[in-house]
């Protein structure tokens, strides 16, 4: 009975296999790989600055190399060019250790003296890198909850890990490799008690023994309400948050740092980024055309300025903002070599659409039209399944591969000719 809707489904799933990994092998094989370009906010200046690896070296750069760095330019947003000394005097912030080597320290930038001291302990980098978030599938890995409130100088490993069950949290011992029911029990009522709502959509923590402090971790519920968990002392320590569910929480990005003062990165529903603070303060912050699924992004706290940098290979954006958050300056840098136009074109001919896998968890997969040049290639399609046909000797029949290869292109063609024809 269902043998009649074996062909078509499997050519279907042949398309859709297609779409996905032939633009991709092509984008390998022939896309220039996109020049590395660093954008930074100067504290001297109240501009963007930067750094960029370029093809070909601008006369008025050349004449500020005066080392062996000959294929990076850098320049300001007024387009001016500077050395890398000049640049590096610029982010004080940033090269603090050389301008202490060089005798720059302590600086009085804003009414404000920062000596190395001071900017040390007042620098953090956030990053939420787009590859992270592709990566990521359910949460059903065993992770490992760890003591907040040791007796000892340095965090250790737990004998036990943990993973998300339809009812509650599951602790297996490590050693053994079999449940730990009474900690399964546990720390799932200790939950229950604060208002969790299983089974749990996600769970965020920052796995390594490697940092300052352990903040725990971060569960969402069935519900969308966020929740914190620690375990201290050996005993579970649940808290609800007030971050709103309506928020539709994704993915958050622990990011322990000595100071205490945030969580990390949360990044809501609508692909809104937020910062978390250690109190469950939520900061949104304002980045226009950010796209989580295909754009890396950075926050670098200094004592003054908070500066967001995410882009993709195209384009790379900046805003620099006070330590609330609040937006201060903007601005976006074209990154050079993009694809050329003729390779644009040819490969909207080649793929007159293409697929990528679901970039976040509840995503479908994401669909990227071509553009009017895509209709050559789906005319030449057709005109190849004739011909090939004709020399077959199989006339003009087969209407149904026909239609595939008319509407999808290169895609229709393979699966016609491999699944349709008899």
């Amino acid at each position: 009975m269902l043998q009649p809707l074996a062909k078509p489904c499997l050519a279907a799933l042949l398309v859709g296999l297609l779409a996905v990994h032939l633009p991709a092998l092509a984008a390998a094989l022939f896309e220039p790989a996109p020049e590395s370009v660093h954008l930074l906010h100067s504290p001297v200046l109240d501009a963007f600055v930067w750094k960029e690896k370029v093809a070909v070296v601008p006369p008025e750069a050349a004449a500020k190399n005066e080392d062996h760095h000959q294929d990076f330019v850098y320049r300001d947003e007024h387009g001016t060019y500077y050395s890398r000394v000049e640049f590096e005097r610029l982010l004080p912030f940033i090269y603090y250790k050389n301008m202490e080597l060089w005798g720059l320290l302590p600086i009085g930038l804003h009414g404000r003296s920062f000596d190395a001291g001071s900017i040390r302990d007042d620098r953090r980098v956030m990053e939420l890198p787009a590859a992270g978030l592709r990566a990521r599938g359910p949460d059903r890995a065993l992770v490992p909850l760890l003591e907040s409130a040791p007796d000892a100088a340095r965090l250790v490993f737990p004998e036990d890990r943990y993973r998300l069950a339809q009812d509650g949290l599951q602790f297996i011992n490590a050693d053994t490799n079999q449940e730990d029911q009474d900690l399964s029990r546990e720390f799932t009522q200790a939950l229950r008690r604060a208002g969790f709502v299983f089974p749990a959509r996600l769970t965020a923590g920052r796995h390594t023994i490697l940092k300052p402090y352990d903040a725990g971790h971060m569960l969402v519920d069935a519900n969308g309400a966020v929740f914190h968990l620690r375990r201290a002392r050996g005993r579970p320590v649940a808290v609800r948050t007030p971050i709103p569910p309506e928020l539709d929480t994704r993915f958050i990005e622990i990011i322990e740092s000595a100071r205490r003062d945030h969580l990390g990165l949360l990044l809501d529903g609508r692909g809104g980024l937020h910062v978390l603070d250690a109190d469950y303060t939520l900061h949104a912050l304002s980045l226009p055309g950010y796209d989580p699924a295909r754009m890396d992004f950075r926050l670098i706290l200094d004592p003054l300025f908070a500066t967001a940098v995410y882009g993709d290979a195209a384009a790379i954006h900046g805003v620099a903002m006070d330590r609330a958050f609040t937006p201060l300056r903007r601005h976006s840098h074209d990154i050079v070599p993009a694809v050329p136009a003729t390779l644009r074109i040819a490969m909207d001919i080649a793929f007159p659409f293409r697929l990528a896998p679901a970039s976040l968890p509840g995503d479908g997969p994401a669909w990227r039209a071509g553009s009017a040049w895509s209709l050559l290639g789906m005319l030449a399609s057709v005109a190849a399944l004739a011909a090939i046909r004709h020399v077959r000797g199989q006339g003009a029949g087969g209407l149904a591969g026909l239609a595939l290869a008319a509407c999808c292109g290169v895609y229709g063609l393979a699966a016609a000719l491999l699944v349709l024809e008899d």
